[in-house]
């Protein structure tokens, strides 16, 4: 089953009206996968938070708003300002007796949530899990990640969207910052959302960690007495592991309410924010999905189970989704490793009179330069084969204000994962915001959630609007080797800023062995 969201012939379900083909999604169970229609008596509606200090600012607007349960589930969950902010709102959450539950990935190579916060967070009532702490030397158990990102609250309120916790996806950095997408849902769809973190959380998979164990008061040390050829052990203060021990402790504490420099910036990100978000609108959306993988995926699973028809769900219905369309689709996202099978279903798309748009980032604004390394083997020929690609520059779009001019001055990246399933008939046009990337690790590996939204051309048009306006600001590849931005000048395929390109060079090779794992 690997690969199932493009397993299925493209020729036998393209030859198919969209009305005679059976679904993949339909054999998704609950809460994987929800349809909620308007015209059946449920009522969703959406915002769009394209903006990182306005959709921080609406995480903490939701989290004040919590009377009963909030669940927080991220990749990352960083420990810088960003995070620092969201930290001591939910905590003071937890003091008026809301029940507050956080699940984080436990990815070895960006896991920063340690057990002394964990601790700390425990201590105020806030519930932690970590989710696949499989060791290290596990190397293929160790690939099946929970890349989900949410936040829900009292199954009424929830973000989803490309955005971690952390100072990247919020606007808030100097050195580098992502132009990501998130979707604030309000309506019936939460719970669903929300039930699907429950299955994630009361998981095998996810475990609670132990509360750090202060060291020893002593340790043995080995001394050898001067002149003497002998070596003893004798005992000594373990001064420097108990002063650490104590460091932690604190540090975790400290974490818990606002320092000072988080303070300042959460006073400017609030005052940013709230303006933007007052010019923002909500908008009731006809028919809803919520998709998502299920929980648990292992080396095992994969050997045992029928992996892909028991844990990835998602890919079967961006599969339903990108078929069904019948004029355009546009895809962002921040690496594209398409297979084979994908470029044979964007050739067919083609060949019906479709147009086919892809946006991700160049070399100068990725954060992985190992896939921008496959990007550049393979972008050229999508030129070829009428695949429009467009990459990021590297460099700020000014589209909503930011805190200061050294933000503005960063170096930029898309992270948004969006997709824009267009038709001839606007009533049905449609688009998804959520968590999955176009790539191997997505499509196999990791979980990944997503909503889609279809019937509201208030919310597809200000989706469609915003993705095709950071396009125009990015760079057109072409089949020679070109690129040229939006006056149809000629400009560097690797992006505005070419420094990076001797250690992607360097990466070509590595990268390019791992390019199943991408």
């Amino acid at each position: 089953m690997k690969n199932l969201v493009f397993a299925v012939s493209a020729v036998a379900v393209l030859s198919t009206s969209a009305a005679q083909a059976s679904l993949l999604s339909d054999s998704i169970p609950y809460p994987y996968y929800e349809v909620q229609k308007s015209s059946e008596g449920h009522t969703n509606k959406m915002m769009i938070l394209n903006s990182g200090i306005a959709s921080l600012e609406k995480r903490l607007e939701i989290i004040r708003k919590a009377k009963k349960h909030i669940e927080v589930e991220y990749f990352i969950y960083a420990l810088d300002e960003s995070s620092n902010i969201l930290t001591a709102e939910l905590v003071k959450a937890a003091k008026r007796g809301v029940r507050v539950r956080i699940l984080v990935d436990k990815s070895s190579t960006i896991f920063q949530l340690d057990e002394y916060y964990a601790q700390a967070l425990k201590n105020e009532g806030i519930e932690v899990k970590y989710y696949n702490d499989a060791a290290t030397i596990r190397v293929s158990s160790i690939n099946f990640r929970n890349h989900r990102k949410l936040l829900s609250v009292d199954d009424t309120f929830a973000i989803t969207g490309g955005r971690n916790v952390e100072d990247d996806y919020y606007d808030f950095s100097s050195e580098f910052n992502f132009l990501d997408r998130d979707v604030y849902v309000e309506g019936n769809i939460v719970a669903t959302m929300r039930k699907s973190f429950d299955k994630y959380f009361e998981h095998d998979i996810s475990v609670t960690p132990s509360a750090p164990k202060a060291p020893p008061a002593t340790v043995l040390k080995r001394y050898k007495e001067p002149g003497s050829a002998y070596w003893q052990r004798i005992e000594v203060p373990n001064t420097k592991a108990i002063k650490e021990h104590k460091e932690r402790i604190k540090k975790a504490q400290a974490f818990l309410t606002l320092n000072k420099a988080a303070k300042q910036k959460a006073d400017m990100a609030a005052n940013i924010g709230s303006k933007i978000l007052a010019k923002k609108k909500l908008h009731e959306c006809p028919v809803t999905t919520f998709s998502t993988d299920a929980p648990g995926g292992d080396f095992l699973t994969r050997l045992v189970d029928d992996y892909g028809d028991d844990y990835r769900f998602l890919r079967k219905t961006l599969f339903d989704k990108l078929i069904s369309a019948d004029k355009a689709v546009i895809i962002s996202s921040p690496y594209m490793i398409n297979s084979p099978k994908s470029l044979e279903i964007y050739a067919k798309l083609i060949a019906k009179g479709m147009d086919v748009s892809l946006y991700t980032n160049s070399m100068a604004s990725t954060d992985a330069l190992y896939v921008a390394a496959n990007l550049y083997r393979s972008v050229f020929s999508w030129a070829g084969q009428e695949i429009k690609t467009y990459i990021h520059s590297g460099e700020y779009i000014d589209e909503n204000e930011v805190l200061d001019q050294s933000v503005e001055g960063a170096a930029w990246g898309t992270h948004s994962k969006t997709q824009i399933y267009e038709y001839n008939d606007p009533n049905k046009n449609e688009f998804m915001i959520g968590t999955y990337n176009v790539d191997n690790r997505s499509n196999h590996y990791n979980s990944e959630m997503a909503i889609f939204c279809q019937g509201s051309q208030e919310l597809f048009n200000e989706v469609k609007g915003n993705v095709v306006s950071r396009m125009d600001e990015g760079y057109l590849i072409h089949e020679n080797f070109t690129a040229t931005d939006k006056n149809g000048d000629r400009v560097s395929v690797f992006g505005a800023d070419r420094s990076k390109l001797p250690k992607m060079l360097l990466m070509a090779l590595p990268s390019w062995l791992l390019n199943l794992l991408l």
